[in-house]
């Protein structure tokens, strides 16, 4: 009953102001307001400074489907101890629908507030909201067998302006009061069709508010027509055969009022399913259900599902459960389900209406700008003198041409006779990189060096690599570098790969790991078989793409995504349901090499603190946030408060739950014994962090290095940081600076700011290169999703780019990745701005200015 699977929409929810009840309350409040869906992780406003009228004007942007729930709560912010809840109230999404026809259009309604006291529940207020966005087809979410009315019908919902639905009085004064269940509330319950309420005990007490119940005889089994017509004014409250109380009398119909939908709810054998078999349902002590398996001896708290029509569950020789389904004739170790599988054909829906865009976009990807810029713009000595001209030839060497004589040379004429040095020593050259350095190149032996040939010592300080550290910066020089390596290790000849597209994954794995490590550096010649084609470069980089999309799919159990928000991809820790995992990973460890080596993209990226694992640098606690949040906030917790004071008794150990076997590891050799105190507190939050990441994944991380490393050494990798690391593998997308600021918000900032407007002045005159560079410094990642800006995700769902105020104008702007939020100080002048932002994306590294 009602859709099985509804689908998401994006909502943007105004919360404009509030007016809040004192209460006989001597001080005013510092309120604020958390907004959460259907429990997730909650938003909040800003804080209002000593008012009961609060006004924030904030908007949020949520995920959100019909039948989703908004909560509400106001607090107070305490500087000491913690917040105290003003109100709160719970708002359905359902009803508002049906009211405005599936779509909302700077819709308004105000919120009802309550809290509980001993004596009840006290009004605390309401709360001002816009609604903007979704538009949903009413049908799908209309259910006539249930009661629910059409579109006509439902303008009866009185929501315009309390958003509150009036259910029908029991016929005593008291219980008509508190019959009046506002959608607002957060302390009443509301009849469910999804969940069916425990009848009352006959005793029940005429007082108390009235809950619908539902006959166990067949009368609740009507018809359609039946119910539509009789549910139009009244709740149907038929009581069970067994209750000695009748049911309350239903009010006469009043044509001055407006009727309510009628909710029916579902007698509890229709809502719960029959357990699969040998399964069995138990209580413990405490009264909490769970499930015994007799097939496999083992007890879980979720309540297991049948197995999808076409699903055979088999075990192996090895006593190892798996899942075959005859639909496909294909098989897994996941056990599946009604859900899994919707969400799988949803996925691959998704990929065949996008694939044609995702292969448009992957061909995009570059590693830098390829637009050649303004000579005069690009060129650091300025134009060139009149009747001169630059060139370059087959080897890529500049050279200069007088048309005045008709001659050429090698050195630039800007600076014959101007520069006071003695000459170059014959054979050699002096050049200019983009970014304006000079380096040297000897033609004699075919060499480049930044050391000057006539002596003396370079300009600026000298960096890690033996370069001056304005140059080391430069993705370029180190991508050269790296492609020096390439080429000079590369070998002769090339390596055929012959398969087919149905069977991509396991036929590359088979070839790749017959094949040595050395031959991988070979010339690639990829064969589609029954496909007629030579493979110039297009064929290997499809097969990177669709290869790459294969291997890092979550549904092997190989890999899986960060978090629910987070995409990137990170090693399973369940892998090992494969007994063959090791040998996969070394597999990918081998392809994700190759592809670096031959200069080839990946569709998929990993997340930033895997690519610090494969530079061997240290994590910090700031790389967990993106990773597992709520982890991240109990250590930095820990952190922040004197954990003695507190009573905590914790050791340098945690336990780790995988597959069901519970596990207990020690950070230290006999940590089990060691208390964490005030003084070692540091070395435990190090100690959790390091394990957070390397828990249940070292075997895996150690075959993926290996293979990595038999193709391309990592000790090559060692110019570069994680995200230029990730730029080299997914590579970068021409950004649409339109699209960027179509979809962008502000926040105490407006469009027509100054700084707002320098800062898309900025975005539009560099090049390509640098704004992936910001992107990557605001969101954490290079990679925009297949709809560009708009559906940016952060931490809590869709999350837009932000622009936000903050700061003094002195202040380097700073960036908050999980919210894909930049703080932009008031900066005086845009060459200030230019300035600060410019050394923000290019000497930032990690998350340092966090």
């Amino acid at each position: 009953m009602g859709e099985s699977n509804p689908s998401y929409s994006q909502l943007q929810v105004t919360i404009f102001s509030a007016n809040l009840a004192s209460n006989g309350a001597f001080l005013k409040a510092d309120p604020y307001i958390e907004l959460s869906v259907d429990g997730q992780p909650p938003k909040r406003t800003e804080v209002s400074k000593k008012t009961w009228t609060p006004r924030w004007e904030e908007h949020f942007t949520l995920l959100v489907q019909p039948s989703s729930k908004l909560n509400f709560r106001v607090l107070n912010h305490k500087s000491l101890g913690s917040d105290t809840l003003l109100g709160e109230g719970v708002l359905e999404l359902k009803p508002l629908l049906i009211n405005n026809n599936g779509k909302f259009n700077e819709y308004k309604t105000k919120l009802k507030l309550s809290f509980e006291q001993k004596g009840g529940i006290q009004p605390a207020g309401e709360v001002n909201l816009i609604f903007n966005g979704m538009n949903i087809d009413i049908t799908a979410i209309l259910d006539i067998s249930n009661g629910e009315l059409p579109t006509d019908a439902s303008s009866s919902v009185d929501q315009a302006t309390n958003g509150s639905l009036n259910t029908p009085s029991t016929g005593n004064s008291e219980g008509s009061s508190s019959s009046s269940d506002s959608t607002g509330s957060g302390h009443r319950r509301r009849a469910n069709r999804n969940k069916a309420p425990r009848p009352p005990p006959p005793n029940t007490n005429p007082h108390r508010r009235s809950t619908p119940r539902v006959s166990t005889t067949n009368t609740s089994q009507t018809s359609t027509s039946t119910a539509a017509t009789d549910t139009t004014n009244t709740l149907s409250t038929p009581t069970t055969t067994n209750s000695t109380s009748s049911p309350a009398p239903a009010p006469d119909p009043d044509p001055d009022s407006q009727p309510n939908p009628a909710v029916v709810v579902p007698p509890a054998s229709l809502t719960e399913e029959e357990l699969p078999p040998n399964w069995e349902r138990r209580t413990d002590e405490h009264g909490r259900a769970y499930y015994v398996d007799h097939n496999t001896r083992t007890t879980t708290w979720e309540r297991p599902q049948p197995l999808p029509p076409g699903w055979e569950r088999r075990v192996d020789p090895r006593g190892r459960l798996y899942y075959v389904d005859h639909n496909t004739r294909t098989t897994t170790w996941q056990r599946p389900t009604n859900q899994s599988l919707d969400n799988y054909n949803q996925w691959q829906q998704h990929l065949r209406q996008n694939q044609n865009r995702n292969w448009e976009l992957y061909g995009q990807r570059s590693l830098y700008n390829q637009q050649p810029q303004a000579q005069a713009d690009s060129d650091p000595l300025g134009p060139l003198l009149d009747g001169w001209e630059k060139r370059v030839d087959g080897n890529s060497r500049v050279y200069f041409v007088n048309h005045k004589n008709r001659t050429t040379q090698w050195e630039d004429p800007r600076t014959q006779g101007t520069l006071q040095e003695d000459p170059l020593p014959e054979g050699w050259e002096m050049r200019y990189t983009k970014e304006g350095v000079r380096y040297f190149v000897d033609h004699n032996t075919r060499e480049t060096t930044f050391q000057d040939p006539r002596g003396g010592q370079s300009k600026g300080p000298i960096g890690a690599f033996g370069v001056p550290v304005q140059y080391e910066r430069s993705f370029r020089w180190k991508l050269g570098q790296f492609r020096y390596l390439c080429q000079s290790n590369a070998l002769p000849g090339h390596v055929k790969i012959n398969l087919s597209r149905e069977s991509m994954f396991e036929e590359s794995f088979q070839q790749i790991m017959r094949l040595q490590p050395f031959d991988l550096r070979r010339r690639l010649y990829i064969i589609f078989k029954g496909e007629e084609g030579l493979d110039y470069g297009g064929l290997a980089r499809e097969w990177f793409f669709h290869l790459s999309h294969d291997v890092l799919n979550p549904m092997y159990c190989l890999f899986e995504y960060a978090s629910n928000n987070n995409y990137a991809l990170q090693i399973n820790a369940a892998s090992s349901v494969n007994p063959d995992h090791l040998m996969y990973f070394r597999f990918i460890g081998r392809f994700i090499a190759m592809s670096l080596y031959h200069g080839k993209f990946i569709d998929s990226g990993f997340t930033l603190p895997f690519y610090k694992r494969m530079l061997s640098k240290k994590v910090t606690l700031k790389d967990l946030e993106t990773i597992d949040e709520q982890f991240y906030s109990s250590l930095k917790w820990l952190q922040d408060n004197n954990i003695e004071e507190c009573g905590l008794e914790m050791t340098f150990s945690a336990d780790f739950e995988i597959l069901g076997k519970l596990s207990t590891h020690e950070l230290k050799p006999g940590g089990a014994d060691i208390t964490v105190t005030e003084e070692n507190k540091e070395e435990y939050i190090e100690m959790m962090n390091n394990w957070r990441f390397t828990r249940g994944v070292e075997e895996q991380t150690k075959s993926f290095l290996e293979g990595f490393n038999e193709v391309v050494p990592l000790q090559w990798l060692q110019y570069f940081d994680e995200r230029e690391l990730e730029l080299m593998l997914c590579g970068m997308q021409e950004i649409d600076v339109d699209d960027w600021e179509k979809h962008t918000i502000y926040r105490h900032y407006s469009r027509n700011s100054k700084q707002v407007q320098w800062f898309w002045k900025f975005l539009r005159e560099i090049d390509n290169e640098k704004r992936t560079r910001l992107l990557q410094f605001v969101t954490g990642t290079c990679r925009l999703p297949v709809g560009g800006f708009a559906e940016l995700m952060g931490s809590n769902g869709p999350q837009r780019f932000c622009v936000e105020k903050v700061g003094k104008e002195t202040w380097l702007p700073r960036s908050h990745t999980c919210f894909n939020r930049i703080d932009l100080p008031p900066y005086k002048s845009y060459e200030q701005l230019l300035e600060k932002l410019t050394l923000a994306i290019e000497e930032t590294e990690g998350f340092g200015q966090e």
